[in-house]
């Protein structure tokens, strides 16, 4: 099992990764870093993103012992086979799409066993009034219609969302996530949920 985690972690050997540098370029010194060997660069990877990936975990299912053995055996899987890995300028997507294989395939064979699975695929979102989604000046009022008008998306379109403006992901990344053919699916998805809510959040009925 991995060691839990331990707040604080600083290290002179990461630190020149980070420093004076880019995100995509931080990511892909630090990922070739633990690709060459540096336990310091895993455990920081580890550190840096376990909470991350078990808030995205609980989007996918609400079965916390699936979440936290799925991360585990994730980063066990990763140190084992760390020479035979590719390289990344974004750590965070790479893990999430590692994380969600594994997710999936827990729930298939739970699923392909007649067991009963507490959990669900619902892609539960929330933004609040302070993220910034559709209009830079979104009071309470019209987050808590946001919000509202969340639930009455597809899970599908709902996920899409998720990454575009929760995570930053690009929609590149997005098409191979959520196994899309093409880009432009990737972009019809966000532009068809974000009409629906732009028209939700203008109906005062709501």
């Amino acid at each position: 099992m991995l060691k839990e985690k331990s707040s604080g972690f600083l290290n002179q050997d990461i630190n020149p990764l980070l420093g004076g540098k880019n995100a995509e370029q931080s990511d892909l010194l630090l990922w070739k870093s633990f690709k060459s060997g540096s336990e310091s660069a895993f455990i920081f990877i580890y550190e840096h993103n376990f909470e991350i990936l078990y808030s995205y975990g609980c989007r996918l299912t609400n079965n916390e012992d699936v979440i936290k053995d799925a991360i585990q055996d994730l980063f066990i899987d990763l140190r084992k086979s760390r020479e035979n890995l590719g390289d990344t300028d974004s750590i965070k997507f790479y893990l999430f799409k590692c994380l969600k294989r594994k997710i999936n395939r827990e729930l298939n064979s739970w699923t392909n066993k007649k067991e009963e699975f507490v959990g669900d695929l619902s892609f539960e979102i929330t933004f609040s009034h302070e993220q910034v989604l559709i209009d830079s000046q979104m009071d309470k009022e019209k987050s808590g219609k946001l919000n509202k008008a969340l639930q009455g998306l597809s899970a599908r379109k709902r996920e899409a969302v998720y990454y575009l403006f929760y995570e930053g992901l690009s929609y590149e990344q997005i098409r191979e996530i959520m196994d899309l053919s093409h880009v432009k699916s990737a972009r019809n998805l966000v532009y068809k949920a974000l009409n629906f809510l732009r028209g939700a959040i203008e109906n005062k009925k709501l």
